[in-house]
């Protein structure tokens, strides 16, 4: 881990060590998780947890019922030869189009002591995450959400979390600036 990458683990663990959650959205206004401090945090709660914090991670690929080509649109696919696609081969391939548009890859990462009284959560999907056509007009960010912003119990916000579909609890934005998006600014 590079100078860098423990700054910005730094400034990640300071949400988990604040009080009130007027300070909290004070902080997040200007704070950036970087992709590189981001996986730090992760890989800490998977090796050894971040004391006295326990780590769990779900992830999830939604995909409407409606989008994969059927065997048949698959068998026309395969039939249609070189060259222009005609019927079901067409179809089976604008589903595979459809596909990479609407299906959801969703993450949650829980930081969370034994007695489950604090805790901390971040999610995204992809689209939380891309610099284009992001549904945020600050841009790319992640969702974070704790015991201070959400009076649920634990075990029931994250068994929402859990759904195929999840129900996610009320959380605050976090620009994030991921990697893969330096290079198309």
């Amino acid at each position: 881990m590079d100078l860098n990458d423990k700054e910005n683990l730094k400034k990640l663990l300071v949400l988990f060590n604040t009080k009130k959650k007027r300070d909290i959205e004070k902080y997040c206004r200007n704070l950036v998780i970087t992709s590189e401090g981001f996986t730090s945090l992760i890989l800490a709660g998977r090796a050894t947890g971040v004391r006295p914090y326990l780590y769990e991670c779900q992830f999830n690929e939604f995909v409407p019922e409606h989008l994969p080509p059927t065997k048949e649109e698959l068998n026309a696919l395969g039939t249609n030869g070189v060259g222009r696609l005609e019927g079901k081969a067409r179809k089976a391939v604008s589903k595979v189009n459809q596909i990479f548009t609407d299906r959801r890859m969703f993450a949650a990462h829980l930081f969370y002591t034994p007695s489950f009284k604090f805790w901390h959560l971040f999610y995204f999907d992809q689209r939380d995450t891309e610099s284009y056509r992001n549904h945020w007009k600050h841009g790319p960010h992640i969702h974070y959400s704790n015991d201070l912003i959400v009076k649920m119990p634990l075990q029931e916000i994250w068994n929402q979390v859990c759904l195929k579909r999840p129900k996610l609890p009320k959380s605050i934005h976090i620009k994030y600036d991921y990697h893969h998006n330096r290079g198309k600014r």
